[in-house]
Order: C-alpha cells, then structure tokens, then sequence
C-alpha cells in the first residue's frame, strides 16, 4: 500500500487500503488495536523511505504520521466488529474450538469462525459484481467506493446476524413450506433494496459522488449489485442456523441420554449394594448364632459387639469410590469376627503397599471375595486354612487377589453365589470392560478371585 501510494494520483485510494487493512487485521484481536493501527500505518514512511533509496519518490515526511490517528480508529473499529462477530456467534453455538494442543486441522470448527468466514466470503463475493456496476454507471473512482460499500455491508451483516439466526430457528419449529419459502423471497428483496439505499445515501453524506445518475437511479443499480449478494449471504446464514439448531437438539439429546444412564446406573448400583448388605448381615450373623448355640456367652457377645462397628461401615452411604485402605479395614473387621468363630484355624496374611493401599475402588467390593474365601475355604474343613489378601498397582490398573488354600471352587465360579455375580455387575456398571473379576482354581485345592480396576487415587 505504501508501493502503492509514491506512484498514486490521489490520496483517497491508498488511505482506504490502510483503513481497510487496520480493520481486516483487528477482526482476530490477535493483537492489540493501536499496535495493529501504528504498525500498519508504518508501512507508509517506510515504502517511502525505500523508494528514495531507489531513487523513486520524495521520500519520508513527518506529515505522513496523520496516518496513524484513521488507522488506529479503523483498528478499534475492526476490534469492534470482532467483538459483534463473537457476540452474534453466541446464536450459533456449533462446537467450540477443541484442545490447544492438537493441530488446528484436527480442532472442531467454531461458531465464530464459520460466521466470520460467511461473511468475509460474501464481502470479497461482492466486490466484482459491485464494482462492475460502479463501472459501468461511471461513478468516479468505482474502486475505492466498492471498498467503502462492502466494509459497510459487512458491518450490517453483522448487524442483522442475530435476527436471520431468529428466523432460521424459528423455520425449524414451524418447518419448511412454499408459504415460508416465499416469505424469505419477500425478506430478502426488501432488504437488498434497503440495503442499497442505505448505502446510497450514505456515499451522499460523506460527499462522494455517484455519478450523473439521480439518487433513485442509483438505489436501482445499487439494488442490482446487492440483492444477489444479500440472498447468497441470508442463505448462507440461515445454514448456519440450521445447522447450529441441529447440533444443539443432538447435544441437548445426548445430554438427557447422559443424565438418563446415570440415574440408572445408580439406581443399579444402589440395588446391587442394596442385596450385598443382607448377604453379608446372614453371615456375621450367622456366627453370632454359633456360638450361642455353643453357650460361648462372652464370645457371641464379643462378635456382636464387632459385628456392631462392621455393620456401621457397611450401611455408610458414601458415594463410590473409597480409599483401599478402608476396605481392608473393613475387611480386617470382619475378619475379627470370623476368628472369633474359627479360632486357631483361620490365618489371614495382608498384603498391599502404600500406593495400592491409597488407590480408589468400590465401596465393599472386597467384602464377597472374603467371605467366599472364608465360607469355601475355612469353613468348609475341619483342617485350618489360609486367606490371603494381595493388592498391588500394575501400571494403569490395580490389581488385587484374595485367595484361600481351601478345596477350590470345584471348576465354577456360578457356585460363588450372589456375592460375586453383584460384584461383577457393579463392576460393570462402573468400569465397563475396564474392570474383571476372575475365580479359578489353583493346583494343590485352593481358589483364588483376581479383581482388575482402573488405577485412580
């Protein structure tokens, strides 16, 4: 533009190219508006500069700084309409951009960028046909009022933006129908002509000629040029509200499916936990009742009295997950009471590190692999026996095994009872196929229940 200006017969023409240019590049607020107005006004001195090193042109000139004040209020003017754009995409929410850190080719397209692209499109779009008819109606320097006209028309797209939005949503609930077809026609004829006299009459004010023609002739040709380029850009918008509309209700869907599948989910799991509680009541209770039977007084008082402090723990309603730690805890509880029952025949051997031990898991998901363990593996011979507890962090998933030496599940694991096939649903329920429970039989008559989770702590 500088170039442009040291072989230039008037001033108008590269001055408008400087304006133009402040307010294209403020569009992004990439950078701050008077930065962008003085760094394209520099451009100015700068092509003079060169061109008297080549022997082309005066020079540089101290009055070639006016050109910063236009440029920089072009700039904040283009700020502006950048804000206008931002606001008017808030209509059309399509997406929003995706991840920083991803390229830009795999982000998702903004609302604010495809309005911002339709209408810059349309702008450029309506450059040939508008100077064409500037030219053949012999209006004094055609080009650079082409420039003004479409700087205009771009800021009242952005102004009638929100409202073309409104009749786009407002076609989706009514549906589509020649009546509404023709009222569109209709709408967009009226304003292209408004259009073209608003921009008429403007080029009036700011004493630019038009040429030998009236101001009715002129609004006639103006209405030529613009009316085509009104409907590409009205179309284009009323996509974009289609399209906008459309993604909103697929978002709004999902979002209830969501919610949906959650509250069912929980109510799954409420239940599952629900029918783990009076499993596990049967068989604390139970050897509370052995030992009365027994007419051990002091020790079916002495398992009740832990039963006591177990049972608090397991009808805690905390929201899933909890610390592993707590679970061993619990398990650690019940195992009191079992040993009351069992005595000398029941060993238990824990193993779990620190950073297993902190690992989030499954309010009592433990708890069924245990008393399997103790029901099939102690309970089930006179002999004594071993329940062995192991939890361990391998890679992303934790891992923990509850094992006993007793005869073995006997080649099923459907004999394990409601115990593990809720806990295999709620694993379900909660992880997906991220998450296994396996009961197998190990050589030498022992069983052993292997649970993987997801590791989060």
């Amino acid at each position: 533009m500088g170039w442009l200006d040291i072989s230039a017969t008037e001033v108008q023409g590269p001055l408008l190219l400087f304006l133009c240019a402040s307010f294209a590049l403020a569009l992004s607020a990439s950078a701050p508006a008077w930065l962008i107005g003085i760094g394209v006004a520099a451009g100015l001195p700068l092509a003079h500069a060169l061109g008297a090193l080549a022997s082309r042109g005066d020079g540089a000139s101290a009055g070639m700084l006016m050109v910063v004040v236009p440029c920089m209020v072009a700039a904040y003017a283009g700020r502006l309409a950048g804000t206008v754009v931002a606001n008017a995409a808030r209509h059309v929410p399509l997406g929003g951009m995706a991840d920083d850190s991803l390229p830009w080719r795999a982000r998702a397209t903004s609302g604010r960028a495809l309005l911002g692209a339709i209408l810059v499109a349309c702008t450029a779009i309506g450059v040939a046909p508008v100077y064409a008819t500037l030219l053949a109606r012999a209006q004094p320097n055609a080009w650079w009022v082409t420039i003004i006209w479409q700087v205009l028309s771009f800021g009242a797209w952005l102004l009638v933006a929100p409202l073309v939005f409104h009749v786009g949503r407002a076609d989706d609930e009514r549906g589509a129908s020649a009546r509404a077809l023709a009222a569109h026609a209709v709408l967009v004829l009226g304003v292209g002509i408004a259009h073209a006299a608003a921009l008429v009459l403007v080029t009036r004010v700011l004493f630019i000629p038009i040429g030998a023609s009236g101001p009715l002739t002129a609004i006639a040709w103006s209405a030529a040029a613009y009316v085509p380029v009104d409907a590409l850009a009205y179309v284009l918008l009323i996509l974009l509200a289609h399209a906008a509309d459309g993604e909103r209700l697929a978002r709004a869907g999902r979002s209830r499916e969501a919610a949906l599948s959650s509250t069912v989910n929980e109510h799954r799991l409420a239940a599952l936990r629900a029918q783990l509680r009076p499993h596990f009541f049967f068989n604390a209770l139970n050897a509370a009742s052995v030992l009365a039977r027994r007419g051990d007084a002091d020790g079916a008082s002495e398992v009740l009295s832990a039963l006591a402090d177990v049972l608090r723990r397991v009808l805690d309603d905390r929201v899933d997950p909890v610390r592993l730690s707590e679970e061993i805890e619990l398990i650690e509880r019940y195992l009191a009471v079992e040993r009351v029952r069992f005595g000398d025949r029941m060993h238990v051997e824990v193993d779990a590190d620190d950073e297993a031990r902190a690992a989030l898991v499954p309010h009592l998901v433990l708890q069924p692999l245990v008393e399997n363990a103790v029901r099939h593996g102690i309970a089930a011979r006179a002999a004594s026996g071993l329940v062995r507890i192991r939890a361990w962090r391998d890679g992303a998933r934790l891992r923990a095994t509850v094992e006993d030496d007793g005869p073995g599940p006997g080649g099923s694991d459907g004999a394990a009872g409601i115990g593990l096939r809720n806990t295999r649903a709620r694993l379900e329920a909660l992880y997906g196929r991220d998450a296994t429970l396996e009961l197998r039989a190990r050589d030498g008559g022992a069983a052993i229940a292997t649970l993987t989770i997801p590791f989060a702590s």
